[in-house]
């Protein structure tokens, strides 16, 4: 065998050795992006390539969604519709419509303890933006508004909407759909711990941290294991809570009814669903406001998967159709 032969048969090998720890890694491989957006963080982990094409429809549909929803955006469609006047036909897009009238099917479900009219009353108490408040609005809404057909609502009432306790649920699930549509079929997506996972990770679950209520610390006490598409939702006190000018300790979750902020700080709530992150998004606020006893009740007449994590021993109580970490 002459040198250049011999020379040709050594890159050669090296060659194939090289493709085959490149096979090996890809079949192993994560990739990772995020970004900032809704005042807190996006991160998306897929085990197929995230082009920067595809990074960019990412962002430009959280943008979008943001003016949409955002009570702190002054030109948002939302604060529009906040600013506008009574009794008079206001045009929305198809988003705000899917929004809205699944918060309102909600509200009826749970007598309205789920309620999105509380915007004031959440500005008023230090929970949002001072300087999208509008003048002489209500605290929470009677009249409320109607919705016209799927493009327009009325104003009943001089209130303000807030839509954080379901917007970044909606987000999720627009980003899990662009995913999909785009041959993305193995992902985590997550919105500030709104979380989505589809198919798995190389054959093997995704891994879905549930946060301790009893520390400080950001460490899971439970994790969810899934390789199916899974939406989960947390709602809590225990972290977004601040002392009034009388010296209570409030939080930023508010009980339509009484007008005051949760009594009961000592839990947390998950909610699981194989339909929507907004389906889980919202009903992890409405369960929060209702407390273990009532929330397991409703959560169980309407086949909801939620989980309560006490703080107290971290006692765990379960809805019947949660079966997620068993």
């Amino acid at each position: 065998m002459n040198r250049l032969t011999a020379s040709k048969l050594i890159a050669l090998v090296i060659g194939l050795i090289c493709i085959f720890f490149a096979y090996n890694y890809n079949k192993s491989a994560t990739y990772k992006i995020s970004g900032p957006i809704y005042g807190t963080y996006w991160q998306l982990v897929s085990t197929e390539y995230i082009t920067d094409s595809l990074k960019k429809s990412i962002e430009d549909e959280l943008s979008r969604i943001d003016l949409i929803a955002s009570n702190y955006k002054k030109d948002s469609e939302l604060s529009k519709i906040n600013a506008a006047s009574l009794n008079q036909k206001i045009l929305i897009s198809s988003d705000m419509y899917s929004l809205l009238s699944f918060a309102e099917n909600l509200f009826e479900i749970t007598n309205g303890y789920y309620d999105v009219t509380l915007g004031s009353l959440v500005i008023e108490k230090g929970f949002g933006p001072e300087y999208t408040m509008v003048e002489n609005t209500l605290p929470v809404s009677i009249k409320r508004f109607n919705l016209i057909s799927n493009n327009a609502l009325i104003k009943n009432d001089n209130f303000q909407f807030d839509l954080s306790s379901i917007a970044k649920g909606y987000a999720v699930d627009r980003i899990a759909k662009l995913l999909i549509n785009s041959n993305r079929n193995n992902f985590l997506f997550d919105i500030g711990g709104e979380i989505i996972t589809n198919g798995s990770k190389h054959g093997a679950p995704w891994l879905i941290g549930i946060q301790n209520p009893s520390s400080i610390e950001s460490h899971s006490i439970m994790e969810i294991y899934s390789s199916n598409f899974l939406a989960v939702a947390t709602s809590g006190e225990y972290r977004n809570q601040k002392i009034n000018e009388n010296g209570d300790l409030i939080s930023h979750t508010f009980v339509p009814k009484t007008k005051l902020s949760i009594a009961d700080k000592s839990y947390s709530v998950t909610v699981a669903s194989d339909k929507s992150s907004m389906i889980a998004d919202a009903w992890a606020t409405a369960l929060n406001v209702l407390g273990p006893e009532e929330g397991i009740r409703l959560a169980n007449d309407n086949d909801i998967a939620v989980m309560y994590i006490m703080q107290d021993e971290n006692i765990i109580i379960k809805s019947n159709s949660w079966n997620y970490n068993d």
